[in-house]
């Protein structure tokens, strides 16, 4: 009798998810209720990150019970395991690091961190909550970190620093975007969404800033580059009460953001019995004409089966209202549960400590990777289920492949090669078809650390053959009693070359509340060519600004710096205020390893920025006069 109520159950699912198939038109269309362009970003003031004060201040995070109570009407699984478990680890050489250096630290008290990043040709932009930091892509801090509302200071529209940055790198223009939402009013609307697209290549220049309103709470936003937009998904939960109202897509118009002109938003409300969604986000070579690409989860009740729904967004600029998002088509994937702990914050176990970590079960992790190749495009994703029935989070990974116009799911696993627990994943391939996949891991002897794996192109289907590489080791548990971890974390591909990864996650040094800390990490799958050390000498366009000696310093430093050939350089200083000294205009330098000593009699003291510039290239390093 059980089984035949399992089977009647799964048969009236698959009965119900046929029927949700749709094709709408948006809910409604809107212009940005204000845009601008700021100063550059080196002539505005530096607005420091506030003070934690000894105050934990949660991000809010609206409760994952009421968007899956319509999934998951039955609680927890009943499967007893995964069936695409991977039980052990790849025997293949792990992943090598290229650089590794500290990210983001919080000396503000926000948990969780929810640490983004994305690499461009020359630099590195990450962002944590309410703070943000320029890096060269040497490992040098160009600038910050910074409050969120440096960006945007000067702004008219509300711009209170709420959380869920996203930091993406859109490589078809050579530009940046950062995100992130304002709550002023917070339970109540109006909300806003804050977008900032760089103006040039240069992070530190000048900023097009804009600011979207929504009539309910835009939960948890994530962003996806495409040729015709930037695509958006947001959980929708309603002003005041908070109640679930089902996940939004939504398209902001890319081309004149690009441009600082005013830009539109086309909006799409689903259900509440609708899972929350994705957005596809490009790397490489663009395929204009290609709709936008949204994906969600579903778990059918009883482990009887799973599906990924894939849904496209046809959008209509010359009329935005025509525009329409179809779907969803269901792909049938491995069953699996995504219901860690019944979906309890405090779930994952740490050493030294009874205090538990949110496992985020359930909810695809970023990012959405798209790559297109000669004969096909790839997509992958990835989420944090329960392997075995007993709450043991494992990593469940997909690469879905399109030959023609037909999505499928080419090759699926769940990493879980050991009693340890691996969550807040992030998944990406490289140009040859290399995958990566890095995680938090922690355990009952272990404290929370940052690892990767990954696999070959060649490899056997659903293998992540690589050993796991310990990126980070983790120094201590977090104590904190909002149980909150990370909320994402982001791995993506260099742009240069497309084949180096770039990774930021989080970690404890030390045992403590809220003392997080971040690193920024690289590497690549396959070894690195003979010769290549793991600063990597000198960069492709030709210079590369070295470390100072001393640095801080107070009566004089020396400026380092290396040249693939002979050019005419500049070399001067920028304090915080924009103010600059020139040390060298237009002079001939040789080739090979050169020196400035930097006489620090007159300079007041205080922090700078050294910028190196020759070859079309600009270099920048903070140095401090005390």
């Amino acid at each position: 009798m059980k089984k035949l109520l399992s089977i009647l159950l799964f048969v009236l699912a698959v009965i119900s998810l046929d029927a949700q198939t749709k094709s709408i038109h948006p809910l409604l269309v809107i212009k940005a209720q204000y845009h601008d362009l700021s100063q550059p970003l080196l002539e505005m003031p530096v607005i420091l990150p506030p003070s934690g004060e000894n105050e934990v201040k949660e991000i809010p995070n609206q409760p994952r019970n009421q968007m899956f109570q319509m999934q998951r009407s039955f609680g927890e699984s009943s499967q007893s395991i995964d069936p695409v478990v991977q039980h052990q680890q790849g025997g293949e050489s792990p992943v090598k690091a290229i650089l590794n250096f500290p990210g983001i630290e919080n000396t503000f008290g926000y948990i969780p961190p929810d640490p983004t990043g994305d690499v461009g040709l020359n630099h590195y932009l990450q962002a944590v909550n309410v703070t943000f930091a320029v890096y060269s892509k040497s490992g040098y801090l160009l600038y910050g970190p910074a409050s969120l509302g440096t960006i945007w200071q000067g702004f008219p529209i509300p711009h209170t620093n709420d959380g869920d940055p996203i930091v993406r790198y859109d490589e078809g223009a050579d530009r940046w975007l950062v995100s992130q939402f304002s709550l002023p009013n917070f339970p109540n609307g109006p909300y806003w969404e804050l977008l900032a697209i760089s103006q040039t290549s240069d992070p530190l220049g000048a900023w097009h800033r804009y600011a979207f309103q929504f009539t309910n709470m835009p939960d948890y936003p994530k962003f996806g580059v495409w040729h015709d937009g930037y695509y958006m998904s947001a959980n929708s939960f309603s002003s005041g009460a908070l109640n679930w109202m089902g996940p939004a897509a939504i398209v902001l118009e890319r081309d004149s953001m690009l441009e600082g002109k005013t830009a539109q938003m086309a909006f799409f409300q689903l259900g509440p019995g609708d899972s929350p969604l994705l957005p596809a986000d490009l790397d490489g070579a663009s395929l204009a004409g290609k709709p936008g690409i949204f994906l969600s989860t579903h778990e059918v009740s009883g482990g009887s089966g799973s599906q990924l729904g894939l849904y496209t967004l046809e959008t209509n600029w010359e009329n935005p209202l025509n525009s329409t998002l179809n779907g969803p088509v269901w792909l049938e994937t491995a069953s699996y549960d995504g219901n860690m702990c019944n979906d309890a914050e405090n779930c994952i176990p740490q050493a030294g400590t009874s205090s538990r970590l949110d496992a985020l079960g359930g909810i695809l992790m970023e990012r959405l990777q798209y790559r297109a190749f000669s004969n096909h495009q790839s997509m992958l994703a990835n989420l944090t289920v329960d392997e075995n029935d007993q709450d043991h989070a494992g990593i469940r990974w997909y690469e879905l492949r399109c030959l023609d116009s037909t999505w499928s799911v080419y090759q699926q696993g769940t990493y879980a090669p050991d009693s340890n627990h691996r969550w807040i994943g992030s998944i990406s391939m490289d140009v040859n078809g290399n995958i990566a996949m890095a995680y938090s891991i922690s355990g009952k002897g272990i404290y929370p650390a940052i690892k990767a794996t990954g696999r070959k192109a060649e490899d056997p289907p659903g293998l992540l053959s690589l050993a796991e590489a310990t990126l980070q080791e983790g120094g201590g548990a977090q104590t904190d009693a909002t149980s909150r971890w990370g909320d994402y974390s982001c791995l993506t591909v260099d742009p240069a070359n497309g084949r180096t990864f770039w990774y930021t996650n989080q970690y404890y040094s030390s045992t403590s509340g809220d003392d997080w800390k971040t690193r920024i990490m690289s590497f690549r799958i396959e070894d690195l060519p003979v010769g290549l050390n793991e600063e990597v000498a000198t960069n492709e366009k030709g210079i590369q600004l070295l470390s100072n000696l001393p640095n801080p310093f107070n009566a004089s430093t020396v400026i380092c710096w290396r040249a693939k050939s002979r050019f005419e350089t500049s070399l001067y200083l920028v304090d915080l205020l924009g103010r600059k000294t020139v040390l060298l205009q237009n002079q001939e330098r040789e080739s090979g390893d050169q020196q400035f000593l930097i006489d620090g009699t007159d300079l007041p003291p205080g922090v700078y920025f050294c910028i190196l510039e020759a070859a079309g290239q600009i270099e920048m390093k903070r140095i401090i006069r005390y």
